[in-house]
């Protein structure tokens, strides 16, 4: 991934957009005064490439903005990334994606096509990425084991003011916690160390790490309660023998295994009916049988004979209250021998009051049958039959006598059992020992998972199969050796371009190391010992180390098949330990004005750009400089593979003068 373009599209749709163009394989240098927008460049590009925040300068560079973006070229693809300008200070969700072997610059842009999410997932997958975080289950908890993203590797490519020349910091954003630890977690990957398989093959032993302490632990804890159950199966048995259900012989120091044996055996051959000796078996046991059965006959008689009276006593009852209710209706309309009455003695017609109708009698006759019928009936219900009363009292006796017959018996069973006591506990025992059977039955199959591990041992068994086999693969010590290998080989190329740079001389005569655990750089004191950078002195010491460091890393990243670090890195104002950073003279810092630094500052600076050229121009090299900068070609003119992108001076800025002169 390298940068061809990176463009800035206007919020007055009448300007075009302003364009600026890279070199793909060289030392783009873009030099100019202070405030003409150089150190935006890596905000806006940071930005576009899907920055959480917005660290672009606010007021002019965002005010008269409406988009920014930038083409990537990645192999012989490229890629127009544009995002919109952030609002108050949230950063815009708002992006514009298109892919192509040759993109073309919209005019203008209005609408977007893809969000945040979108623009990683999409470089992510370009870069060839781990599509999984390092630990699954841990991953929502510590994000420093979350997938890698292309976010993460931008500590590689960006060096901003505030860390070109920082002792204390070497990679971009690794100030913040969050950074650092993501990126010390995943180095091992990034310098080859670990490919897609190792990094698969660990998670997965991770997850087959957590589910067999898991089951081991159950499994102990199953095991720690078979010693109990033993004892309880040891006791049940011993209960079996009592029964007379046993004759095998076992004891307690046995070994589970022959336990659940004798077990096994009591159950395949326990009886229909207890195994005891005819001897043993009393004739009293079949009289306790038969006097239970003939109770149970009783008071099933006597359950029906009280259900029977009480069907009686509420059928009399309804009886009782029907005729008195017809009785109630019949005095109400008690009229036919009174309507016969008054017809006969009457010439008048008893209900109109007229006379001389010839049909009045015979009409009331009509009228006073019907309602001496509806007396007659009225009248069968004043007296209730003495059939209910005669079933009533047949079945009462019928329960007295069946009561009667029961408590004989009662008495005649209590006297027997007294008798015989032996036959009572047979009796019981006869019953207690089926139900044993029962609980010893089901407490023989949990025994036997218990001592066989069930389902967990088959499981541990699977799992630490496959363990054994992934095993191999995530190899601690290998991967430490590559580690090692990698990061020697990158501190003998820091120690090549260092011997170009202005530091002194005793760290060009051993290999200064890369610490991935500090993602720092140690030095050898006068005395043998290690240092960390931040214990050197001089701030042109950690600017040549952080230029060494960034060469040499792109140099190795370069050497790796398929490495997912983007192939470009650029540095904002190497030479401000050099010079001020306000121009001498009015109107621009020209050669004429760098004429009057001394000569080992103007050396110094040189020295950078040749370095970087130097770096760029190896056979191998695909990666891309870009360097953002005061100093011009006064410094870096006549350098080889040295392309001056453009000069920003005399009121030449990022920002055209036109798109907010005229507002």
């Amino acid at each position: 991934m390298k940068i061809r373009k990176l463009i800035i599209w206007p919020k007055d749709s009448a300007f075009p957009p302003r364009e600026v163009e890279f070199e793909l394989d060289k030392v783009n240098v873009i030099t100019g005064a202070s405030r003409t927008g150089k150190s935006a460049i890596i905000p806006i590009i940071d930005y576009c490439l899907g920055s959480s925040s917005c660290s672009i300068p606010i007021d002019t560079i965002r005010d008269y903005a409406s988009w920014y973006g930038v083409i990537l070229q990645i192999d012989q693809d490229q890629i127009l990334i544009a995002r919109k300008v952030p609002t108050g200070s949230d950063p815009s969700n708002v992006f514009y994606y298109h892919k192509g072997t040759s993109v073309t610059i919209p005019p203008a842009l209005e609408e977007g096509n893809a969000s945040i999410e979108d623009v990683k997932h999409s470089l992510n997958e370009l870069a060839l990425l781990p599509y999984f975080s390092l630990d699954p289950e841990e991953a929502s908890k510590n994000s420093f084991r979350s997938r890698l993203s292309i976010r993460d590797l931008m500590g590689f490519v960006f060096q901003t003011q505030d860390i070109v020349a920082n002792q204390n910091i070497l990679f971009y954003k690794t100030h913040a916690h969050e950074h650092r630890e993501k990126l010390r977690t995943w180095f091992p990957f990034i310098l080859g160390a670990e490919n897609l398989d190792v990094l698969k093959a660990r998670q997965r032993l991770q997850v087959l790490e957590r589910k067999l302490n898991r089951l081991r632990r159950e499994l102990d804890k199953e095991r720690r309660i078979s010693e109990e159950w033993k004892s309880n199966i040891f006791g049940h048995l011993m209960t079996a023998v009592d029964y007379g259900l046993l004759e095998a012989e076992f004891s307690h120091s046995d070994v589970p295994e022959r336990l659940l044996e004798v077990g096994k055996e009591l159950v395949e051959r326990s009886p229909d009916r207890p195994r005891v000796a005819e001897d043993q078996i009393q004739a009293s046991n079949k009289e306790l049988i038969r006097l239970d059965a003939q109770d149970d006959d009783l008071a099933s008689q006597i359950a029906r004979i009280k259900k029977r009276l009480e069907e009686v006593k509420r059928l009399k009852s309804s009886f009782t209250d029907y005729g008195s209710v017809a009785r109630k209706k019949a005095d109400r309309l008690h009229l036919s021998k009174w309507l016969t009455d008054v017809a006969e003695h009457t010439e008048s017609c008893p209900v109109c009051g007229e006379a001389g109708h010839s049909n009045a009698l015979r009409e009331i006759n009509k009228i006073s049958a019907v309602l001496e019928e509806y007396e007659d009936e009225a009248s069968k219900f004043q007296v209730i039959p003495t059939t209910f009363d005669r079933e009533e009292q047949r079945l009462k006796q019928d329960l007295e006598d069946v009561i009667e017959q029961r408590s004989a018996l009662q008495e005649r069973y209590d006297r027997f059992v007294q008798k015989d006591e032996q036959a009572r506990k047979s009796f019981y025992r006869n019953k207690e020992m089926y139900i044993f059977l029962g609980h010893f039955g089901s407490s023989l199959e949990r025994f036997e998972k218990l001592i066989e591990g069930g389902d967990l041992e088959s499981q541990i068994q699977e799992l630490q199969n496959e363990y054994d086999q992934l095993k191999p693969l995530v190899n601690e010590r290998a991967i430490l050796r590559r580690v090692d290998a990698a990061t020697d080989k990158i501190d003998d190329l820091m120690l090549s371009y260092l011997q170009h740079l202005d530091v002194e001389e005793k760290y060009r005569q051993s290999s200064p190391k890369v610490d991935i655990k500090e993602l720092t750089i140690k030095v050898r004191g006068n005395e043998g010992d290690w240092h960390f950078l931040a214990e050197v002195g001089s701030a042109s010491n950690w600017v040549s180390f952080h230029i060494a460091a960034m060469c040499a890393f792109q140099e190795f990243f370069a050497s790796l098949p398929g490495s997912s670090v983007p192939g470009f890195v650029i540095f904002d104002q190497p030479s401000q330990v050099y010079f001020p950073k306000v121009p001498l003279v009015e109107g621009g810092e020209k050669e004429e004005d760098f004429k009057k630094y001394k000569d080992e500052d103007f050396d110094a600076v040189k020295k950078i750009f040749k370095t970087l050229s130097e770096s760029s121009s190896k056979p191998d090299s695909s990666w891309q400089f870009i360097v953002l900068d005061h100093a011009d070609k006064a410094i870096y003119g006549g350098i080889k593979n040295v392309h001056e992108v453009d000069e920003w001076r005399d009121g030449k800025k990022l920002i055209p003068l036109e798109w907010y002169t005229d507002v």
